[in-house]
């Protein structure tokens, strides 16, 4: 029996410390001030001029300076491209090794026809390179690998290239900190996370709340089984 209460209660503490998470999760996001329009974002720095606050936009990506890229010519903001090569050191041993070959970024806006926000930093923010098209090639430039393996022992065969790009006109939501930047302009200096779809915090948070209070029934409802089973093997061994 006491194993039985023992698993009840571990369980339940399990869905106990979900039901936190997900209940601070619901308050980070609540906290996130979503902009529906791109013009809005000036009126919310003029209202909260000292504190940066974190906010949710969305519109389709624009550039002064957008680059065409050699491989795919798609016309974009950023590009990356890497390629896996098979190598052998030995005649018995095989390896493979992925490669930058080259990444370039320009700067960029999001644009919803109501006004432009300049977007910096965005490369390392989470669900960035998830928004990316991809573009995998399978004859990759030869001359690219040579400064990569300096011992002529090594022989290496490309296997493919994967060019990554966020190319101009994609649709975006940004989430980041709202600031101004050197001429006043709102901008978003610090991006946090990148996503293709547009994200109804409101809805979210509301559905956080609802599985974070499931949680907690089920924590009280099994932590209260396990006591229970406790508490009966005490009297009975009282009762010996």
């Amino acid at each position: 029996m006491n194993e039985i209460a023992a698993a009840c209660i571990g369980v339940g503490i399990l869905f106990g410390l979900h039901s936190w998470s997900e209940k601070m999760n619901a308050k980070g996001l609540a906290r996130i001030a979503q902009i529906d329009e791109l013009k809005g974002l000036g009126d919310l720095l003029e209202k909260e001029p000292l504190c940066n606050p974190i906010v949710a936009i969305f519109g389709t990506v624009g550039s002064n300076s957008a680059v065409e890229t050699t491989r795919s010519g798609a016309l974009c903001v950023f590009s990356e491209e890497t390629a896996t090569i098979n190598y052998n050191c030995t005649d018995s041993e095989r390896d493979s090794k992925r490669v930058m070959l080259y990444s370039n970024e320009v700067s960029w806006y999001l644009d919803d026809g109501t006004t432009r926000v300049s977007v910096t930093g965005a490369k390392f923010a989470m669900g960035f390179y998830d928004t990316l098209n991809k573009y995998v090639f399978t004859e990759p430039v030869m001359e690219h690998f040579e400064r990569f393996f300096s011992s002529k022992d090594v022989k290496f065969v490309p296997k493919s290239c994967c060019e990554r790009v966020l190319e101009i006109g994609k649709p975006l939501m940004v989430i980041g900190k709202a600031e101004r930047d050197k001429h006043g302009a709102p901008t978003i200096g610090r991006v946090y996370k990148v996503s293709n779809e547009r994200i109804d915090f409101a809805e979210l948070v509301s559905d956080l709340k609802s599985k974070s209070e499931r949680c907690r029934k089920v924590f009280l409802w099994l932590t209260g089984i396990g006591v229970s089973i406790l508490a009966v093997s005490v009297l009975i061994e009282f009762s010996k």
